[in-house]
């Protein structure tokens, strides 16, 4: 009886779930990301330290639908990869349509942790080279080089970094 009342509930709710054309629509959200990048200076200052909302690019949107359906309308060879790399960059032109960071001079592996039903933390430690460097872009791709960006942010720019500073990122993904 209680399997009949269940299976009932749904039946008699379905309607006000379908469209007119008899397809149940959901909406999914898939672009609600946060970064915060803190950069020290040689001398221990807080040059920067900032939290706020980022992108999902078109890329990263087709790679999510791509692993979700299997597809093959979505070029399968084009996303095997997991998202593991984080970039910085100095910004130029940067929206949803880029696959790469503009003036990107690091990209490297962050670890993922604090999975959760609905969100992913990445988090890593960028030590610079010699430099000079500009920065004021970061972005997430699922491979170590090449045009494979899936999100990015942007923050205030900060100039002059060498190796004597230190950039602390932390990039949280989730999906409603």
């Amino acid at each position: 009886m209680i399997a009949c009342l269940v299976i009932g509930f749904v039946v008699f709710n379905l309607p006000a779930y379908l469209h007119e054309s008899g397809s149940a629509h959901v909406d999914f959200s898939l672009g609600s990301v946060h970064t915060r990048i803190q950069v020290v200076n040689g001398e221990g200052e807080t040059v920067l330290d900032e939290y706020h909302a980022g992108a999902v690019t078109n890329l990263g949107l087709n790679l999510t639908f791509a692993k979700l359906t299997g597809d093959p309308h979505y070029n399968q060879t084009t996303f095997p990869m997991n998202l593991t790399w984080v970039g910085i960059g100095d910004q130029g032109t940067l929206n949803t349509a880029s696959t790469i960071l503009p003036g990107e001079w690091n990209r490297t592996a962050a670890t993922q942790h604090d999975w959760a039903v609905n969100s992913v933390n990445w988090t890593l430690v960028i030590y610079p080279d010699t430099g000079p460097y500009t920065a004021d872009c970061l972005g997430v791709y699922y491979e170590a080089e090449g045009n494979s960006l899936f999100l990015y942010d942007t923050f205030s720019e900060v100039t002059g970094i060498d190796d004597t500073f230190t950039i602390t990122l932390e990039i949280i993904l989730s999906a409603s």
